[in-house]
């Protein structure tokens, strides 16, 4: 078995855990890997996660292609998107090790971006794809669903999660909670200009398309990690990805019984 352990390097308290459980691991016969940094590591049989959300989103978009699980342990706030505090884990260790768990598999999105109609980034994310605008000036854009023209919109910008992150930045813009064994895509619009422009709910089966920038600076921003300038040039294309994030769950706990504790753990009431 080998193991790789991610952590937050923003946070020395991430790196010691790091080093405390790859000695643990070890001590068992474990291979183990700390990441650090420099890219893809082939072969692993599990990622750990130690840290928040964020360091989550993170390893997923990287190790998602290979369908390696990913045990989320928290160290930082939230937490949605781990399956244990940092406290539970040396009480869980048998279990992981032995593979005594279920996959909680998550939808991911392929965001593929075009310029002046050549293929010019493909990237995954996980929680969401936001297109918005750099400053204070509205931006005005074309939605296309399945290859038919929807609406122009005009504000801050438009939110499209998965419902993994349903409960990140698109519930914070006015986007419904979703059950995250669900296939769909949130379609949240940021401050819209007509007010009649609602958050609504789309089959993951369909394609969005994006395009015809006109007036102010826009930015496209993915999982809040990942972000590029936009212009008149471009156009988004997100569907859902052929890819799957399959995040270890040693409780399973059903998704809204715990909602509550984690949203109010985030200040949200």
């Amino acid at each position: 078995m080998k193991v790789l352990l991610v952590n937050n390097r923003l946070k020395a308290s991430t790196e010691v855990m790091a080093k405390d459980i790859a000695n643990s691991l070890i001590k068992r016969d474990i291979s183990v890997v700390i990441d650090e940094g420099n890219g893809y590591i082939d072969n692993i049989d599990l990622v750990i996660v130690l840290g928040g959300d964020g360091t989550i989103l993170r390893a997923a978009r990287q190790y998602a292609y290979e369908n390696t699980p990913i045990l989320g342990v928290n160290m930082g706030t939230v937490g949605f998107l781990s399956t244990i505090e940092l406290n539970e884990f040396y009480h869980y260790l048998e279990r992981i090790i032995t593979g005594d768990y279920i996959l909680d598999a998550r939808m991911l999105l392929d965001v593929m971006i075009y310029k002046n109609g050549q293929l010019y980034k493909n990237n995954i994310c996980l929680n969401e794809v936001v297109i918005k605008s750099k400053n204070h000036k509205m931006i005005n854009f074309d939605v296309e669903i399945g290859g038919d023209k929807q609406n122009s919109y005009k504000g801050d910008g438009l939110l499209v999660a998965t419902p993994t992150g349903s409960t990140a930045y698109s519930l914070s813009c006015g986007g419904p909670i979703a059950d995250p064994d669900l296939e769909v895509f949130i379609i949240t619009p940021m401050a819209p200009h007509l007010i009649t422009q609602k958050p609504f709910i789309l089959s993951a089966t369909k394609e969005i398309v994006i395009n015809n920038f006109i007036a102010g600076e826009a930015i496209i921003s993915m999982d809040g990690q990942i972000a590029f300038e936009l212009d008149a040039s471009f156009s988004i294309h997100i569907k859902k990805s052929e890819h799957q994030v399959l995040l270890v769950d040693l409780k399973q706990k059903p998704f809204f019984s715990n909602l509550e504790a984690r949203l109010g753990r985030n200040g949200v009431t």
